[in-house]
């Protein structure tokens, strides 16, 4: 039986975040869904199921916390890490007191982005 693989938004304004993300989690095996703001992403979120949620901040339109928090009135259990270019502690505290998973900083590395992954998705490093 084939091992199904995990999919994940991917929710970034910036493309060269997205396509930096795209290019670690599919060497990985993972398929990536993207969405350039929070809004889009609700809009997927209705169509495509989808096993994580790495979302920026800050985007506009819907930022990565407003996001977040709309996502917790429907999928409560939908792990989701933030991303930000800013190490601000109250975000931190925002992002985990609305349910993240995690976060992490860019610029990130790639050996960060697949360990807070796999640990977001319960698999071993």
């Amino acid at each position: 039986m084939a091992k199904l693989k995990k999919t994940i938004l991917v929710v970034d304004d910036d493309p060269s975040s997205r396509t930096l993300l795209r290019e670690i989690l599919r060497e990985e095996g993972f398929d990536i869904v993207e969405a350039e703001d929070g809004e889009l992403a609700l809009e997927l979120l209705e169509t495509k199921p989808v096993d994580l949620v790495i979302t920026d901040r800050s985007m506009p339109r819907l930022g990565g916390l407003e996001l977040l928090a709309k996502m917790r009135e429907k999928q409560s259990a939908l792990p989701v890490l933030v991303i930000s270019a800013y190490g601000e502690e109250t975000l931190w505290g925002q992002a985990i007191g609305l349910g993240a998973v995690d976060y992490l900083l860019k610029p990130f590395q790639t050996e960060d982005v697949l360990k807070i992954v796999r640990k977001a998705l319960g698999k071993k490093s």
